[in-house]
């Protein structure tokens, strides 16, 4: 026999028949949850839209990181600039020449620079093959630094005074370093004398013709019309990019830099450098 349900007091009792009814009616809904949940779980991941959309958004994310695409198709490529003057001069008659470089990365990947070279003819005769041995860090710099090899990203610019030069043979850095040391302790020795007290000394003329022989040999700044050109070295003994000036020493300019060898007789130019004499400064025109 059923029993129902009855109003007792202001609220109602459940007969067993109903609660059976109750559970039935609960038990149905979580299976059909169930199922619905498993249909969802058995979708393929390549039909799921909530999956492509984080996924277009990572995609989006990353690409906005790169640069554009037709940056990235272009090859490495290099453009130089050089300013409007060189600094022309001599140690111990070897030639040196300063020149403000400025390289820029306009290709689309990152390259790898080793060096800088710059041959030099006079009246179109070869006359020197000078590599970039030092650079300034920053233009306040007093002091260079070793020239090594660097790399550019795309757009990158690199601009700095490098220094173009030739070290010394084995030969000739030996013959030098022995006739420095003779010459500083002879002008040394003078300067502790008492009579040589706050007073400039001059070394003998045995001591110092080492060096005007040197300065002979070596000394190239005569008066002239000058062309040089400036290499960009990269990797694989290939050429980056090139670029050919001329410029002009006139008889002043050579007078001034021979004028350094006066003071090899007092050591300025030899074992120290007092700042008088610096080089030329000459204009430069693209050839």
């Amino acid at each position: 026999m059923r029993r129902y349900r009855h109003r007792n007091r202001g609220h109602f009792s459940w007969t067993p028949a109903l609660v059976i009814q109750a559970e039935r009616a609960k038990q149905e809904l979580g299976d059909k949850a169930k199922e619905r949940l498993m249909q969802h779980s058995t979708v393929p991941l390549y039909l799921d839209w909530s999956f492509w959309a984080v996924f277009v958004a990572g995609v989006a994310v990353v690409l906005s990181q790169l640069p554009p695409i037709h940056q990235l198709l272009r090859p490495a490529k290099l453009a130089m600039e050089l300013y409007s003057r060189v600094q022309v001069t001599q140690k111990i008659g070897n030639p040196n020449v300063g020149v403000h470089v400025i390289l820029i990365n306009t290709g689309g990947r990152s390259i790898r620079i080793k060096g800088f070279t710059l041959k030099l003819w006079r009246d179109g005769r070869d006359l020197a093959f000078l590599p970039a041995q030092y650079y300034l860090q920053t233009p306040n710099d007093k002091s260079t630094v070793v020239l090594t090899s660097f790399s550019l990203k795309p757009t990158e610019e690199w601009a700095h005074f490098v220094t173009f030069l030739n070290y010394f043979s084995l030969t000739d850095e030996k013959k030098y370093k022995a006739a420095e040391l003779a010459l500083k302790n002879d002008i040394n020795a003078k300067r502790k004398l008492p009579e040589n007290k706050d007073r400039i000394v001059e070394a003998d003329s045995h001591n110092v013709r080492p060096f005007n022989e040197m300065f002979e040999e070596k000394f190239i700044w005569d008066p002239g019309e000058y062309e040089f050109e400036i290499s960009v070295e990269l990797p694989g003994n290939k050429t980056g990019v090139t670029q050919k000036h001329r410029f002009t020493l006139f008889e002043s300019h050579s007078s001034e830099l021979s004028a350094a060898r006066e003071d090899f007789k007092i050591g300025d130019g030899v074992y120290y450098y007092s700042g008088n004499h610096t080089g030329v400064w000459v204009q430069i025109i693209e050839a």
